[in-house]
């Protein structure tokens, strides 16, 4: 993962999705993923989004203005969630972004990987719907690979 770099990337979901841990994987690097108490920009501008962004729609014109210069959106939504926290039409507020939908914690105990993918399309959050796990190199690969896809070439 070390030889392309993702960047223009916002990370959202509820509080607990495990957006942190996923860019902690994705990004290569090991740091504390602690609560995300706002917006935080990593290398090539990769955001890592606080849960109320997202849960709290007070706090969604927050989360509008943090995505309003990316190009690819990138929803978690946990396997063990029952819901979606996104509002309705939020990820369609700005058109011509790649919207990404992860299914987080894919091991999890009380996973439903397949309600997780039901409740996004109800969303209309269209697939591929990528189940992850930090605990599988695997399922972090085959994503990270689907985000450099999403990268604009360079004219080198």
């Amino acid at each position: 993962m070390a030889d392309q770099q993702i960047t223009n990337i916002a990370f959202i979901g509820e509080v607990d999705a495990g957006k942190s841990a996923l860019i902690n994987k994705i990004l290569n690097q090991d740091t504390n993923t602690g609560k995300t108490q706002a917006a935080i920009f990593y290398q090539g501008s990769v955001i890592d989004t606080p849960g109320e962004f997202v849960d709290n729609r007070s706090w969604n014109g927050a989360l509008l203005s943090t995505i309003s210069t990316v190009k690819t959106i990138v929803i978690l939504q946990p396997a063990d969630a029952k819901r979606v926290s996104a509002p309705s039409g939020l990820l369609r507020v700005y058109p011509n972004k790649n919207i990404v939908a992860v299914i987080s914690k894919a091991d999890a105990e009380n996973a439903d990987c397949d309600r997780a993918e039901r409740l996004l399309k109800g969303q209309g959050i269209a697939g591929p719907y990528f189940r992850t796990s930090i605990y599988d190199p695997s399922s972090i690969d085959q994503l990270y690979e689907h985000l450099l896809s999403l990268q604009p070439v360079s004219a080198e």
